[in-house]
């Protein structure tokens, strides 16, 4: 089914952003192909953003954000109790609104939907489009630097889970696990030969399954509360580092510091594999070893091995009718021949022992010692650049520990961090009892383990698979459960095939337009696999990270040409040098039907001029700023797209957008 889902527009009310409306669209049916929303930096980019996120998945709706981070939310002057932010959409060509309202004093936020039946509590979008409206699919249309770091760290699955709710390969998912309820129906009423062990073993059954649920569910919230508390360690580590390098002085040894420390620590980075490399050859590593092999090859040339003349010559020769010397060859000699070549090596032997007289040659002929002496002095070397490593670690540390002291509200920065590590440590820890095996489980005498003792979620599951086996035998079903496993792993199969293909067309295409993005840098995707792999390296630059995102997701919007969704994107080429910019300026309006972008001044430079004309003359022109900046009021005033809040004025103008200068707002 064709699933087709625009942003009208939306109006923020009560929010630490100013109070704006902005419209999406260039008449009453049809949205601009390019919207940009020019708001400099402290204006409220990032509480506008985490409301449309918030507002197309539902995500506060399940609990996804706490107390503090909803008071977070609120005008910084505290005054408004109340917020509400009103998202418009049109989906399949029907409009829907969704509707959150924000009661701060009680840290509460209620959804209401209002579809094709009239307004609804809650958040309800048609069915159809949930897999596209839930929190872990709308990040990839409301897209910032964040996600394209995430893409590529292996402890988030979001690109595989984009391949496939896109590509609907979660379908085989689901049909595995109808079989698995086909199976439940048919053996629900299997009358069991001997019903009192079938009773038995299937009440036996049932424990070890509450067991499995209850440790998945206490691990699942284990994994929630984990995730919650890193993301909230990450915007304390962030306050932390704001709070250090808030005087100038400080900043600049800060930063001088840590510069020396990532340099260095590449280089030791970079010696450790050297290292590693030599290492590798065993005569690098022990002389005696050297000297071994350096004998055999002289023990050969003392012997004349490997011979001049193979077997072969020898077996050849034997069937010809006359000898190089001119004599005839009888049977006689024919046979004296044959026994007489046993004596030679092959023609194989032979090359085998003249590549490897050649391979000791190379590494030990001209000294025994040298790779040694040369793997020692490497060591040495990488002793005392990791000296140097740690003594640049120190010069950090003790900037920082400085500033702690001096500053309360950097040491206060640093005791919550601290505090959250010490936390998250402890989530891990008790989220590594699920793991493993406990190999003191009796599974052949099962009836007489107590499920409730076991910790480790993979012991139960092998447990349960006896279990029904048991059960199977009980009631003669053994036969209809091979069928079930045999469908499931057909299936199971189709799916990852399918999945690994997709995922393998997608990477070729991505790195295709990565080439030509980024021309002179050879930064590539390897594999799709938990996350985006990169050839050679484990990340690059923030511009690089982007750019790779840029390259994965339109190349994923481009080939789901059944889902037309809008592309929303925080900063589209800030961090990205100017001479790759007008590549991103001329592809993103591509990406898809709706491309909106939220921008600073600074950023217009090689990228605006592309977008405009990849983008053509549909592209909306929109400026946000909050009070206070006088100079630019009475420019804002005079304009006729000018629309004025409490707090803020929103202007619709190209020429306003272009000549707006304004990265930071002014306090």
């Amino acid at each position: 089914m064709t699933v087709t889902l625009r942003i009208l527009g939306w109006k923020t009310q009560g929010f630490r952003c100013p109070d704006h409306e902005i419209d999406c669209r260039i008449n009453s049916t049809e949205t601009a192909k390019v919207t940009l929303v020019q708001m400099p930096n402290g204006t409220g980019k990032t509480t506008t953003l985490s409301l449309l996120r918030a507002a197309l998945s539902g995500a506060v709706d399940g609990g996804a954000w706490g107390r503090s981070q909803i008071k977070e939310m609120q005008k910084k002057d505290g005054g408004l109790a109340d917020g509400r932010f009103e998202l418009r959409l049109s989906v399949n060509g029907k409009p829907m609104t969704i509707i959150m309202e924000f009661d701060f004093s009680t840290a509460r936020i209620r959804y209401k939907t209002t579809w094709s039946s009239g307004q609804e509590e809650g958040f309800n979008p048609p069915f159809e489009f949930r897999r596209f409206m839930n929190d872990d699919f709308v990040n990839f249309y409301v897209f910032d630097g964040e996600l394209a770091d995430k893409l590529l760290n292996s402890h988030h699955t979001n690109a595989e889970t984009a391949v496939e709710s896109l590509f609907q390969v979660h379908l085989l998912k689901r049909m595995s696990d109808r079989v698995s309820s086909y199976w439940d129906d048919q053996t629900r009423n299997v009358t069991a030969k001997d019903e009192a062990g079938y009773t038995r073993r299937n009440n036996l059954l049932a424990e070890w399954r509450a067991r499995h649920d209850a440790l998945d569910k206490e691990r699942n919230s284990l994994r929630a509360d984990l995730k919650i508390s890193e993301e909230t360690l990450k915007r304390q580590q962030e306050r932390y580092n704001k709070e250090i390098k808030k005087e100038e002085e400080r900043a600049t040894a800060i930063r001088i510091a840590e510069t020396a420390l990532s340099g260095l620590q590449t280089r030791v980075d970079d010696k450790a594999k050297d290292l590693l490399d030599t290492m590798r050859n065993p005569h690098a590593l022990f002389t005696g070893f050297a000297f071994s092999i350096f004998e055999l090859k002289a023990g050969l040339d003392r012997v004349k091995l490997p011979e001049s003349a193979a077997r072969e010559f020898f077996e050849e020769l034997a069937d010809e009718d006359e000898c190089v010397c001119g004599r005839e060859i009888d049977e006689e000699i024919c046979q004296v021949i044959k026994t007489k070549s046993k004596e030679y090596l092959g023609s194989d032997d032979v090359i085998f022992l003249n590549a490897m007289k050649s391979a000791i040659s190379d590494a030990v002929g001209g000294s025994r010692c040298e790779a040694a002496d040369e793997l020692t002095q490497k060591v040495n070397d990488m002793a005392s650049l990791a000296k140097d490593l740690q003594y640049a670690q120190n010069e950090l540390d003790e900037i920082k520990r400085v500033a702690e002291e001096s500053d309360p509200d950097v040491m206060k920065a640093k005791e919550e961090i601290a505090r959250l590590s010490k936390r998250c440590e402890k989530i891990e820890e008790s989220l590594s009892r699920f793991d493993g095996k406990d190999d003191s489980v009796r599974f052949d005498k099962i009836n007489k383990v107590d499920p409730k003792r076991i910790v480790q979620i993979r012991t139960i599951e092998d447990g349960i698979k006896i279990l029904e086996d048991l059960v199977d035998e009980a009631r003669n079903t053994r036969e209809l459960r091979r069928k079930r496993d045999l469908l499931k792993r057909i299936i199971d199969r189709a799916h990852r095939k399918a999945k690994e293909t997709i995922a393998s067309e997608i990477r070729d295409e991505a790195n295709e337009r990565i080439s030509t993005l980024m021309p002179n840098n050879n930064i590539r995707i390897e594999r799709i696999d938990r996350c985006l792999v990169l050839s050679g390296q484990s990340g690059g630059s923030v511009g690089e990270t982007l750019s790779v995102g840029y390259a994965f997701l339109s190349t994923l919007f481009d080939r789901a040409e059944q889902h037309q969704l809008p592309f929303v994107v925080d900063s589209p080429a800030n961090p990205i040098d100017l001479d790759i910019r007008p590549n991103i300026g001329a592809l993103v309006p591509k990406l898809t039907g709706q491309f909106i972008a939220f921008v600073i001044s600074s950023e217009r430079e090689g990228f605006l001029p592309s977008l405009k004309k990849s983008g053509g003359k549909d592209i909306q022109f929109i400026t946000v700023f909050r009070k206070g900046a006088s100079h630019l009021e009475t420019k804002a005033i005079a304009n006729d797209g000018c629309v004025a809040s409490e707090d803020g004025f929103r202007v619709v103008d190209e020429k306003f957008f272009k000549e707006f200068q304004l990265d930071t707002e002014e306090n």
